[in-house]
């Protein structure tokens, strides 16, 4: 279940309210066959984080909704997640557990001992959850308020991304939904990789992207982005991309004198960072934040 994006969160009776968590989100899966992570693309990302299924085996069938997230002071870090999102090697994932671990911050209960829950209303599977994070220790639920402008100023307050509100009486449906809510204090959005730029004197070394976004025309131009790229973050980059002859999509200004383009197919999604739209539909100002390997291309429509 998706929230639909405002400018302004929901006031009166019948919200609640939770933090917006910087993460990776995923469904934990606890069944018969055993536990797994499912990430919203729908992989199976279990051999990136074998502390989160140790955590889950033994506590019974269950389904959560909920995000993978890195905390830095307290804080939720995307850019830190990055170190551990794309690893899948035993030796690997294990230094980097070491170095960088993660919680899985849980929302949403949908199943629980074979009964599905995605039928009753918020409320209901909220108290479900909190039952169940009651019976077994350790678990991090994402707190639920019923005061919106409070919440939202306590989320400003401790550099949160942002809130979702969630109308009590909603079921859990799959798919974009007015019944959730999410206000984001920084604008950012998913887009997806077209190309990439090299400086001159470093040709083989990426140093920009070039962004596309889909829309109900198609894939159309959105922007290049360079900040935010580091050495060891662009290389990594560089490594999923898959090169092609022609561009994906028409319009593309071309590179800037000495700078070669080079072109790819648009399969990777990324979290871009942005101030705002020129008039022509290019970002303005924008920040590269990290890649979504959790999202596929149908999703990088700009609005995260």
């Amino acid at each position: 279940m998706l929230a639909t994006a405002v400018s302004r969160l929901p006031s009166g009776e019948g919200w609640a309210y939770e933090f917006k968590w910087d993460g990776v989100r995923t469904l934990l899966d606890v069944s018969e066959r055993g536990v797994r992570l499912v990430s919203r693309a729908g992989n199976d990302v279990s051999a990136g984080y074998p502390e989160l299924i140790a955590q889950a085996a033994g506590v019974g069938d269950a389904l959560l909704d909920g995000e993978i997230v890195a905390f830095v002071d307290g804080v939720p870090s995307f850019g830190r997640l990055q170190t551990r999102m794309h690893l899948r090697g035993k030796a690997d994932v294990a230094r980097a557990a070491a170095d960088c671990p993660v919680t899985y911050v849980a929302f949403d209960l949908l199943r629980r001992f074979g009964v599905d829950l995605t039928s009753r209303p918020y409320t209901e599977r909220r108290a479900t959850l909190e039952r169940f994070a009651a019976e077994h220790d350790g678990w991090t639920l994402s707190p639920s308020f019923d005061d919106g402008p409070a919440t939202e100023a306590v989320a400003r307050a401790n550099g949160l991304e942002g809130v979702v509100a969630k109308r009590i009486t909603s079921p859990y449906r799959p798919g974009r939904s007015d019944e959730w809510r999410k206000l984001r204090f920084v604008r950012a959005g998913d887009f997806g990789v077209i190309g990439w730029e090299a400086a001159p004197e470093h040709p083989n070394s990426l140093s920009s992207l070039v962004l596309g976004m889909v829309t109900d025309e198609g894939l159309r131009y959105a922007g290049r982005v360079g900040s935010g790229l580091a050495g060891r973050v662009a290389a990594q980059l560089k490594a999923l991309l898959t090169e092609r002859d022609t561009a994906p999509v028409a319009g593309v200004p071309p590179p800037i004198r000495g700078r070669r383009l080079r072109w790819v197919e648009p399969a990777v999604v990324v979290e871009v960072e942005f101030s705002a739209w020129t008039d022509d539909g290019r970002l303005r100002q924008p920040v590269f934040r990290g890649v979504r390997s959790d999202k596929q291309i149908e999703q990088a429509r700009g609005d995260g």
